[in-house]
């Protein structure tokens, strides 16, 4: 091994494009590497240019001058040391050499910023393979040497983290990463020449597999070849590269002449050389020490890491004295107390120990074997007692301030003779035995019921791990005695104690197509690259089977390369995007043939182009609404973006504001969602579309709030309240205030009321009541105004003796409205339906009729008569402001043609039931919640009814919900006998699957009440939902009674033109159309035997905001559903006895 004169190694390297083929977009940069040392230059390579040897040479200050502007690693151009022209001069790498003095003060984002107006020698920042995170060291000394007792500063997740909060710290290699890095010692420019198919792969050498091999966890898009090498600290040297070329003539390779081929032989044979020196030391004749299972271990991990035999067998001595140092009694130094036998028996299963940096290994048995931190530190005392915020502790910091998880030495010594695993450093090495290993080995130890406990208690760390993992830490509780709180700790500090289960399980089976094994590699570099657990992976699996499919080098790699890049997206940032949406990783970003844009490349192009927005407002829109960008330009983005021009007459400047603050409104359905919203509006406020743009423009989150939930409720209390007898009344109070739809009814508008009345000095609550109103009408603008503001306002104006109907006044100077039509150009809207109903479907809002006749090539007097009549023109329904509401929404009841009339002639009494439904889950789905968390549903069913005893009825509807319901949910100290509470038993908890169910449910339960009495009377039954989704399924009674004629689930597919039945939840559609079919009287198909339908009973559907509960009493029927689901989730999970 070549030694050096001076500890510090930097290295130059020219960034260039490398060739794309095999590549899904083209790479993240490309080296041509020129390696450099402070000291003696030729010794490492002579070929370097006398400008380059001089530049090395000169004072730490021009060494300063010539460092990397900023280390926030986004991939750009960096500089030489000599260069050819001045254009070359502007895309060459500064030397990253140890500055000691900055001329401009440190800009940084931790609280104590005299951290940083230190020199940037002080601080460094080396990645810790056993936490798994970038630590921020301070030098406890003016060289630039790093020393073990360094100071820990800080440790994060990923490196622009700790290079933002440091930004003047220098970035120094991983210790085990050999010098020069992998992928800096090969000219890829010389490869891109080539045409062939193989132009990626260089003497059996993939270099887009080699960029997946050689990631360190976080580093985003940082490479190994932009770090420092320090050589003090027993770095591997790999003076000869990649392919190891005569470092006495060139430090680059072409992969293409005869005389690097004999080079890559004799590379191939010192690998298979140090991979035999490691066989020989850790194999033994010992016929007791037999390997309990294969490893990967073969030569191209030995030319990765620099490997040669002296110094294979140098760490072998450490690693075996670090096992076994502590077995001798009065030793003082840090490490196991494991026998003779019990190392080589460690050794000959995990050889790959003497392959890691043994101060790294010395940092895990220290932490092992340290005191637990004090109880005063609450973050790390909730990882112990729940596992929850183990992201958060600075592990690194608290194993540097001597403390750990407390084992004893004998815990410690036969944990790890049983589990070696447990010490590695690599997700390559992490995997253990197999299940039928483990069970051989611990079946007297294991118990099928301490498994249960494990999973209980570390449920959170092992959903997605594989069950090995499991056995391990039962074995580790239950034999060794190491306390759960122990093992939590444990669990999150050290991320690669948990494996990803390769089998995916029924549970992803069932949602979608996905390979029968798992890509262990794929799965791993998504838990590097992101720094997430099995837990996420599994979560994201089951969301995205899809992404079972995909290769890391050639998919994953690649894609998310381009995304962090073209959206400027941090670490962290691309981690919340994947786990809210990991489908994107399937996105096609690769430049198409004839340089056609790929699917990325065309939404956001359309965002910039087409819709105005900065790159800086898409990364915003697509971190709150990741699935921005993966609508289809032609088929979902392009025709709302022609809605909001065209039929709201929005300008096309404030086309970027509406995505970039609601960008969620992009998804939603045009026909049958953004079109019924402003025909709701227009009608209730006789606005005209283009005042309902002008709204949309200042409040665009008022097009995703609920029509029938939120919208249309307020602006009929409004009306009420505020004594508004005109709709144009309503229409001018609300485009005077459009962000007061945003407000809750109960919570604001109704509260704003109280408020003010209550400061009026009226005799009574009517007269105080009336004034307020008659305020708020004339200043509608304090509707946006918070409770709490108003409320200071209130006492201030109070305390000051004002009077406060006069201190409200509205100021006459108003707020600047950002757009205005002129009257004249707003006629009498015309909305264009397929159905007569106009509460979905709608094709078009036209501004006047004469723009509908231009464009629909129909007379003007044909459209005039059919909105005032109601008939059907051309296979569409009309409707305007001038005639609203001529066609009445068809109903099913007793005198429809497709159901039965026979209970029509008898004078049975008539019972009147009608059954609020609402379901819920729990937990709830947010923004910070990893997609595809495991959730648990349940739904709550209100009784009210007319015509009968209601103490009687809600006693037998109760014993019909008994004989429904497997598991019936206490009402606690609300005991009322018109609520049923009640788990969802199905699969894949959502919140519109458990809405639907609840739907199902309720006539479930009306069936088995009819079969058990009333069987004399004629009951009517309305089922009111409060769920959105729900109501557009259901609305259509005709349809649904059609769909109840089907037998079989797959009748009904085929009746709905469909093949795949999730997107309509089919499972719970069939039977509640069979169930809808059968009360309302339908005859039964032929196959049925079971079933029979009943005469006496009619039910319809209808929506619980029509008036028959107040928004109270709908509120808290959703949180009783809600809170079914949070009794389930409890549970499951043993919280409380079943």
């Amino acid at each position: 091994m070549m030694v050096l004169p001076l500890p510090v190694l930097a290295f130059q390297h020219v960034q260039r494009k490398r060739p794309t083929v095999g590549r899904c977009c083209p790479p993240r940069s490309a080296q041509h590497l020129v390696f450099a040392a402070k000291g003696d230059q030729s010794s490492i390579n002579p070929s370097i240019s006398k400008n380059t040897v001089k530049k090395q040479r000169s004072t730490k200050k021009a060494a300063n001058k010539n460092r990397r502007a900023t280390l926030k690693g986004n991939g750009g151009a960096l500089k030489t040391a000599s260069s050819a022209n001045a254009s070359e001069k502007k895309r060459k790498a500064r030397i990253k050499t140890p500055s000691r003095k900055s001329k401009k003060k440190s800009a940084t984002t931790i609280a104590n910023k005299k951290k940083n107006e230190h020199t940037s020698s002080t601080y460094y920042i080396q990645f810790s393979r056993v936490f798994q995170r970038h630590v921020v060291y301070k030098t406890k000394t003016d060289t630039a040497t790093h020393t073990a007792n360094d100071q820990v500063m800080q440790s994060f997740l990923f490196l622009d983290d700790a290079t933002t909060a440091y930004p003047k710290a220098r970035i120094v290699a991983p210790r085990d990463v050999p010098f020069p890095p992998p992928l800096c010692t090969i000219d890829w420019t010389l490869m891109s020449s080539s045409s062939s198919a193989s132009a990626g792969v260089a003497a059996g050498y993939n270099k887009v597999e080699e960029e997946c091999e050689t990631t360190i966890a976080g580093m985003g898009l940082f490479g190994l070849c932009e770090l420092e090498y320090d050589v003090a600290n027993n770095h591997v040297h790999n003076t000869n590269g990649k392919y190891p070329v005569d470092t006495s003539t060139t430090t680059t390779i072409d992969g293409g002449n005869g005389d690097n081929q004999k080079q890559q032989h004799q590379h191939d044979a010192q690998s298979n050389e140090a991979l035999r020196t490691l066989l020989r030391l850790v194999s033994s004749s010992s016929s007791s020490v037999i390997p309990r299972h294969f490893f990967r271990l073969d030569h191209r991990r030995f030319a990765l890491g620099g490997h040669t035999p002296e110094s294979i067998t140098i760490n072998h001595a450490r690693v075996v004295s670090l096992l076994s140092c502590a077995h001798d009694n009065g030793s003082s130094s840090i490490g196991l107390a494991m026998s003779s036998s019990d190392v080589k028996f460690v050794l000959s299963n995990f050889p790959q120990l003497c392959l890691y940096d043994t101060l790294e290994l010395e940092t895990f048995i220290r932490f092992l074997l340290a005191p637990l931190p004090p109880s005063m530190i609450p973050s790390v005392t909730l990882v112990a007692d729940t596992g929850v915020g183990g992201e958060k502790v600075d592990w690194p910091r608290l194993a540097s301030e001597g403390y750990g998880v407390n084992l004893t030495l004998e815990q410690a010594t036969k944990a790890m003779r049983l589990m070696p695993e447990l010490m590695a450093l690599y997700y390559e090495d992490s995997r253990k035995p197999s299940v039928g290993y483990m069970y051989t080995q611990l079946q007297q130890q294991i118990l099928p019921e301490l498994c249960e406990e494990v999973k209980m208690q570390l449920g959170q760390f092992l959903e997605g791990a594989d069950f090995s993992d499991t056995l391990t830490l039962g074995y580790l509780y239950g034999n060794l005695g190491i306390s759960w709180k122990k093992l939590r700790l444990l669990l999150s500090a050290f991320p690669l104690w948990t494996t990803n289960n390769l089998d995916p399980g029924w549970e992803i089976l069932q949602r979608g197509p996905v390979r029968s094994s798992l890509k262990r590699h794929s799965l791993d570099y998504l838990r590097q690259r992101l720094q997430i657990r099995p837990s996420d992976v599994y979560k994201m699996m089951k969301t995205h089977t899809r992404l079972s499919t995909y290769d890391a080098a050639t998919k994953i790699l690649p894609t998310l390369d381009k995304l962090q890049r073209s959206l400027g997206l941090r670490n962290s940032e691309l981690r919340q995007l994947i786990l809210r949406m990991p489908s994107v990783i399937g996105m096609g970003t690769s430049e198409k043939e004839g340089g056609k844009l790929s699917a990325f490349d065309q939404r956001l192009d359309f965002f910039q182009n087409e819709a105005g927005m900065s790159m800086k407002e898409v990364k915003e829109a697509v971190l709150k609404q990741p699935s921005l960008i993966q609508y289809g330009v032609a088929s979902s983005l392009r025709p709302k973006l022609d809605f909001f021009l065209e039929e709201l007459g929005i300008p096309r400047e404030h086309i970027g504001r509406i995505i970039h603050t609601s960008p969620a409104v992009m998804g939603l359905s045009l026909t049958d969602t953004l079109r019924p919203k402003v025909a709701s509006i227009m009608k209730l406020c006789a606005l005209h579309p283009y005042e309902v743009g002008m709204m949309v423009v200042v409040s665009p989150p008022t097009l995703f709030h609920s029509q029938k939930g939120k919208i249309e409720p307020a602006l009929k209390y409004l009306a009420s309240a505020l004594s508004l007898n005109e709709p144009r009344e309503l229409g001018e109070l609300v485009l005077k205030a459009p962000r007061l739809l945003r407000q809750g009814l109960e919570t604001s508008l109704m509260k704003k009321i109280e408020l003010i009345a209550d400061a009026l000095p009226l005799v009574t609550m009517e007269d105080s009541k009336r004034v307020a109103a008659d305020i708020l009408r004339h200043n509608p603008v304090l509707f946006d105004t918070s409770n709490a503001v108003i409320t200071e306002r209130i006492d201030r104006c109070v305390s000051a003796g004002k009077d406060v109907e006069q201190y409200l006044i509205p100021s006459q100077k108003g707020r600047k409205k950002l757009f205005e039509y002129p009257a004249s150009e707003m006629g009498d809207p015309v909305l264009v339906s397929c159905i007569p109903t106009f509460d979905s479907s709608l094709v078009k809002i036209y501004p006047d009729a004469a723009a509908a006749s231009k464009e629909l090539g129909l007379k003007l007097v044909d459209i005039t008569t059919a909105c005032k009549h109601g008939f059907p023109l051309d296979g569409y329904y009309f409707s305007s402001l001038m005639y609203p509401g001529v066609m009445k929404p068809k109903t099913v009841g007793l005198g429809s043609s497709t159901v039965s009339n026979r209970a029509n002639k008898t004078k049975a009494k008539t019972v009147s039931i009608s059954m609020f439904c609402s379901g819920g889950i729990y937990p709830s789905d947010s923004v910070e919640a990893t997609r595809g968390q495991s959730t648990t549903g349940g739904f709550a069913i209100q009784i009210t009814s007319e015509g009968t005893d209601e103490t009687r009825l809600l006693f037998q509807m109760s014993n019909a919900a008994n004989k429904c319901f497997g598991i019936r949910v206490p009402l606690g100290r609300e005991r009322s006998g018109d609520k049923l509470l009640t788990v969802f038993p199905l699969v894949n908890a959502s919140r519109n699957r458990c809405d639907l169910f609840a739907c199902a449910s309720a006539l479930r339960v009306l069936e088995a009440l009819l079969s058990m009495t009333y069987n004399d009377v004629h009951l009517l039954c309305q089922v009111h939902t409060d769920s959105t989704y729900v109501w557009k399924i259901v609305r259509d009674q005709e349809r649904l009674l059609s769909l109840g004629s089907c037998y079989t689930s797959q009748e009904m597919l085929s009746r709905l033109g469909v093949t795949d039945g999730s997107s309509f939840n089919i499972d719970i559609l069939h039977p509640l159309a069979r169930s809808f079919s059968r009360l309302n009287g339908q005859k039964e198909p032929p196959q049925s035997k079971n079933h029979r339908p009943f005469y006496n009973s009619r039910v319809k559907f209808c929506s619980s905001f029509d008036g028959k509960l107040q928004p109270s009493e709908i509120k808290t029927l959703k949180e009783l559903g809600k809170s079914a689901a949070m009794w389930q989730f409890n549970r499951e999970r043993s919280f409380i006895p079943k």
